[in-house]
Parts: structure tokens; sequence; C-alpha cells
């Protein structure tokens, strides 16, 4: 399933891939901006104060009452990073058309757009022009609720500290959400700023995945947003390149928390992103090192060596990085740090059966066949390569990881070089706790 393309204006694509095989659709409204270690949270928050209140809905119970009219309609946020770019946006699921009542009486696909224009360009705002200071305040607290709520989950907090120090000269280095003391200073004129800085420029990445006609979809946006585009646009998106430390020497960082089970975090740097040749050669020696329930990290460091609670790897296709992710005892630490290694050194050795590249692909080749059936997960495909104009699809990248040797995997993984090991040590007294934490 490809999607069809269609540049409805310089500053709105639309994307748009039909199938009969989903009864519903889901159509996305995605704006992709520079990472600004200033404007990051301040992007954050305005996308959840945007979806407070706007002028025509000015409560989150207006709000629903027009979306539960429009057939039961959901409509969520965005918020995430592809890469060192940041990626904002309104996504909503609809009925299919076959569904709704035949005498013509709502096009469903226009009034949810409708919605979404509203949400974006008419906010509610207060007798000075400014966002409403109470949403902003309640908004306010829930991110900043959501920065300290990291710390109950150790594993994510150990991630998430990991990578900033892993990236702390690029810019997904900085966190999305920002501080609690940058979040606590915003004030409602910054905010109604910074709104108006981006209606006044963004660019819009549309996707639909649906039963409807492509061109009749890109019709449709482009009949509810052209005269809203802005008249300055922003430059298209540039091709995001992998960007990373150039110095040898690894990073260590060590920090403490009063729970019972220690997290061990290895950032490793590939260099190979998702536009390179040897991505799909990366991609299976990822799934063999940590991913599949026979990777090298499961059964020797968790099941031979009884070592850990948890080991696996993830691979950040966008950025070319490996984060390898471990709970233990603290005890344990050195000889868990030593066995991994050793399986990364075995990859890279060749020192690995058959049985286990052929697992590992058949896994990857079922995890994408499974994508056509999941609409997020397709707009995640195809959007995320867009960022880099790869130009794979679905089969492609199947075909590519049944087409990977043991040459492959041998080659890609000695380009592997480890940038960062941390340690989220567990200070708490009772380690009988720790089976429980994190299992």
């Amino acid at each position: 399933m490809v999607p069809i393309v269609y540049q409805v204006a310089p500053n709105l694509t639309v994307r748009a891939c039909q199938t009969k095989k989903l009864k519903a659709g889901m159509i996305s409204l995605s704006v992709i901006l520079p990472i600004e270690r200033e404007k990051t949270h301040l992007t954050s928050l305005l996308l959840s104060v945007l979806h407070r209140g706007t002028e025509n809905y000015p409560t989150i119970a207006a709000l629903n009452r027009r979306l539960d009219y429009l057939f039961g309609t959901e409509m969520t946020v965005r918020n995430y990073y592809r890469g060192d770019r940041h990626v904002i946006g309104i996504a909503a699921d609809l009925l299919g058309e076959e569904y709704l009542p035949q005498d013509g009486s709502i096009d469903l696909m226009e009034n949810v757009l409708e919605v979404m224009r509203e949400i974006l360009f008419h906010p509610l705002l207060d007798e000075k022009g400014m966002l409403t200071e109470k949403y902003v305040e309640s908004e306010k607290k829930l991110q900043k609720d959501a920065i300290l709520a990291l710390r109950n989950s150790p594993r994510a907090y150990a991630l998430e500290h990991c990578g900033a120090v892993m990236y702390r000269d690029e810019p997904c280095g900085i966190p999305i959400c920002g501080t609690v003391e940058s979040v606590q200073s915003v004030t409602p004129e910054m905010l109604s700023a910074r709104w108006r800085e981006l209606i006044e420029h963004l660019a819009f990445e549309c996707f639909y995945v649906g039963p409807e006609n492509p061109a009749e979809v890109a019709e449709r946006v482009c009949r509810v947003f052209a005269s809203y585009l802005p008249k300055n646009p922003a430059q298209a998106f540039p091709r995001c390149d992998v960007c990373g430390d150039r110095d040898d020497a690894v990073k260590h960082c060590e920090e403490e928390l009063p729970v019972s089970q220690g997290q061990l975090v290895i950032g490793l740097r590939t260099n190979i992103s998702v536009a390179d040749r040897d991505y799909c050669a990366c991609a299976v020696a990822n799934e063999m090192l940590g991913v599949s329930p026979v990777s090298k990290l499961f059964v020797n460091v968790r099941e031979k060596h009884g070592l850990c609670y948890h080991c696996s790897s993830h691979y950040n296709m966008y950025k070319g990085a490996i984060m390898i992710s471990c709970g233990l005892l603290p005890q344990n630490r050195t000889l868990a740090q030593r066995e991994i290694f050793n399986q990364i050194e075995a990859l890279s050795q060749g020192d690995f059966e058959d049985g286990e590249l052929t697992a590992a692909k058949l896994s990857l080749e079922n995890s994408y066949r499974q994508l056509e059936d999941n609409p997020t997960a397709l707009e995640s495909f195809y959007l995320g390569r867009a960022l880099f104009h790869a130009e794979d699809t679905i089969d492609g990248c199947r075909r590519g990881f049944a087409a990977v040797t043991r040459e492959d995997i041998v080659r890609v993984a000695r380009k592997w070089r480890t940038d960062t090991v941390y340690f989220l040590n567990a200070t708490a007294a009772d380690g009988e706790e720790a089976e429980n934490e994190e299992d």
C-alpha cells in the first residue's frame, strides 16, 4: 500500500492510501518543526491548550459533543520527535462513507476537517486577544506533572536521561516537554505569540488512510484549508541527516534514585539511518541482538546467566542509534554490562546460528506486514521516510529484510560504536521488591 501524493499548495501536501480493508478511515494534519530549546516546550504546551476549546466550541465538553454528532469521531493530538524534527498535529478516526446516511445530508470528512481548522486557527481567546489564562494554567500543571511523573517509571527515566547525555549537542537532546522551570515561566502572552508565529508560517502534511477516493480527499482538504494557508509559509522541511558525536570517547553517567531495581542503558551509534542502503541489515541485526524472543540479549543475559529482569534493544532508525535497556540488581551491573558487550561482539564476528538470522528476518517481515492493518502505523512509516526523502515502501522493506545475509549482519555490527553508558543506581533498601518493579 503506497500513498498517492498531492501537492495541493506550496505549503500543503496530502498523502492518501486507499484501502477497502478498513471500515473506518484516519486523517491527520501534521506540522514539521525544527527543535529549538526556547520554543519546543511552548509548542508542546500550545498543542494541549488549543485542544481545550475554540470560538465555536469553548469547552472540552462542547468539542466532544460536536465530535459525537459526527458519528463518534475520535480526535487526538500528536506531539513527538522524528530524528531532529518536532512533529505536532491532530488526528481523527472517522467512519467510512458507506456506513453513513446515503442521502448526502452530511460530508463527514469535511466536517471533521472543519473542526481541525477550528482548533488550529480559532482557539478560545480572551478580551485581549490572548489564549485563555485558565486553560494555559491548567495545561501548565498537567505538563509539569508529566515531567515529574517520569521518575515513577525507572525504565523510561533511564532511557530519557541516557538520551539526554547521548544527544546533548543535538536538537533531539532537548526534552520535548521542557523542564518544570521552563513550563512554569510560560505566560498566556508568550503562548499566544507562539501560536501566531506558527499559523503565519507553518506548512501542513495531511495523511489519509481509508476507503475514500484519494483525489476526493485531497479536494476536501484543499477546500477547507486553502483560504487559511499563510502567505509566507515555512520552507518545506529539508532532508533530515544523521548527526552525532565525532569524538570516540565513551560518555559515562550515573545517577541514583530510591528504587529497588537498577537500570543500565547503553547507547550505540550505528550512523545507519532509514535512508541508508544498510538500513534493512541494521534493523535485522538489532532484531537479533535484543528484540525477538530468541534474541541474544534475552537468551544469554537474562535466561542463561540470570543477570537481569529484562534486557532488550531499540533501533532509532531516524537517528541511526541503538538503545540497550537492562533492568537489574545493582550488584549485577558489571557482569551484565560485560555480557551485553560480548553479545554485540558475537554479532560482529558472525558468531550466531543461521536459525537466529532466519527468525529475526521473519519477525521483521511479519511486523511490517501488519503495518497495513494499522492506519497510525502506516502514517508513521511514510511520514517518517518523507522526512528523509526516502522512497521505501512496506513491500520493499520486507524484500530487503529477506535479502539480508550473514555477511551483511557482520558488516553493519562492526560499524556500531559505544557512545554512552548510563546507570541508574537503585538505593532502596529492600532488594526483594525488584522483581515486581519492572518485570
